[in-house]
């Protein structure tokens, strides 16, 4: 993302948006590319693994595809929105904590007056007096 004098939502941590569809047209309101990708992940989810299951269940309920394919997805971008652990968007959560389990973790570092240590080279001593 190029830096803009005027543009904030790089210091905010907005997600990116998109409003302008090039030859197709411009949205009337700018939609996180976050929403958007949820939803087709939610929505691949349900059309990929549950679509039998669905489909099935369209024969008792007849209005099972319209709650599973459209219903379920934006829920769960509203979910995703609202939830804010350590204040966060989930989305950034997660990936911190990825980071941190990778890097940090699975690595078992110890941190000791800004400098990384093994935790298996670092040999210390406790001594009573």
């Amino acid at each position: 993302m190029k830096w803009e004098p005027y543009n904030y939502s790089a210091a905010f941590k907005e997600p990116y948006r998109i409003q302008d569809l090039g030859n197709l047209g411009r949205l009337p309101a700018p939609i996180a590319v976050v929403n958007i990708g949820s939803f087709l992940f939610v929505l691949g989810l349900m059309w990929g693994i549950f679509r039998e299951l669905i489909q099935r269940g369209a024969e008792i309920l007849p209005f099972l595809p319209a709650v599973c394919y459209i219903g379920f997805p934006v829920a769960s971008v509203l979910l995703l929105n609202k939830v804010q652990p350590d204040g966060k968007k989930l989305h950034y959560y997660i990936f911190d904590l990825l980071v941190y389990v990778v890097t940090i973790q699975w690595r078992d570092v110890v941190f000791f007056q800004g400098k990384i240590y093994n935790r298996s080279e670092v040999d210390e001593e406790i001594r009573f007096y």
